[in-house]
């Protein structure tokens, strides 16, 4: 199912503002500013997309690449809000674009659902690697929107990055902290890579 997706446009949305993830590590200087920006950064990374838990957070849109079209399209990933584009490269090695009456898109089931319209087929396509692609937009658009507990999780994941810069050795060793894990297991869409 997640073979061929890849992230188009990327989210320019912003999940907390570092005022905010200062305020919930309990920072109260601007020396470390920077550093926390990357840390933010790499802990969205750690939990959306396509290479996460295939969950977006923040709006962005993702792109299914196929040989040929199957007779349902499975699309991955939540929260799906619409598909933006459905083309194909024709049997004349045309690209052309599917006219959005051709199709039925389910985004209420999970994962969406894509079939031709009632008494049509699928176009032909060309029989070469990536003839049918299908763009889809994902996430919030408003940070407020996004699951609570995504949010603790991507800030517990840089409150312990921040807290601990080497390499992690107590009594026991945690490639998380503590809940991050669960929290992600519960929102994990289609595959596990967290």
């Amino acid at each position: 199912m997640w073979t061929g997706i890849s992230v188009i446009i990327r989210p320019t949305g912003e999940l907390i503002t570092l005022a905010r993830l200062k305020a919930r590590l309990r920072i109260d200087h601007s020396d470390d500013d920077d550093l926390l920006a990357e840390l933010l950064k790499g802990a969205v990374a750690r939990v959306e997309g396509p290479s996460g838990i295939g969950y977006a957070l923040m709006e962005q849109t993702w792109r299914k690449s196929m040989d040929c079209f199957p007779c349902v399209i499975i699309l991955p990933g939540a929260p799906i809000k619409s598909v933006t584009a459905i083309t194909y490269v024709d049997t004349d090695g045309a690209t052309q674009t599917l006219d959005s009456a051709d199709y039925r898109i389910d985004v209420d089931s999970e994962p969406a659902r894509i079939v031709p319209a009632y008494g049509t087929a699928w176009p032909s396509a060309r029989h070469v690697i990536g003839a049918v692609k299908i763009d889809y937009r994902l996430g919030e658009t408003d940070a407020a929107n996004v699951e609570q507990d995504l949010i603790d999780a991507v800030c517990l994941i840089v409150a312990h990055r921040y807290e601990n810069r080497e390499a992690v050795l107590n009594e026991t060793a945690h490639e998380l902290p503590l809940g991050v894990q669960w929290i992600l297991d519960e929102h994990v869409r289609g595959h596990v890579a967290a």
